[in-house]
């Protein structure tokens, strides 16, 4: 999607309009945010076929987001597990440098 489209502080709602013909080519746009509810339906120039066809409006999809984790430092400390593995690395850190 068009990082303009995506990040601007408009209230317009960004829109994917998909070929009817099944080409795979799409037309990015935006919409008025009182039409939400209105599936937009425009007939416009698809290059694959080398004709006018209509685009129908499909859902952005958005990306799974990941679960955030604790730092695993910080986790370490909290639960005490893995410690042996964090004292190592502290012992190792402290006889290269000879100090904390």
């Amino acid at each position: 999607m068009s990082p303009v489209l995506l990040r601007n502080k408009s209230k317009r709602l960004a829109v994917k309009l998909v070929s009817s013909v099944q080409t795979g080519f799409r037309y990015w746009t935006h919409k008025s945010p009182l039409k939400r509810d209105t599936r937009v339906a425009l007939l416009k120039y698809d290059p694959i076929v080398n004709r006018h066809v209509m685009f129908y409006e499909t859902p952005i999809s958005k990306p799974a987001r990941k679960p955030r984790r604790p730092r695993p430092m910080a986790w370490f400390r909290w639960t005490g597990k893995n410690i042996q593995d964090l004292v190592k690395d502290v012992g190792r850190r402290h006889e290269q440098r000879g100090t904390f």
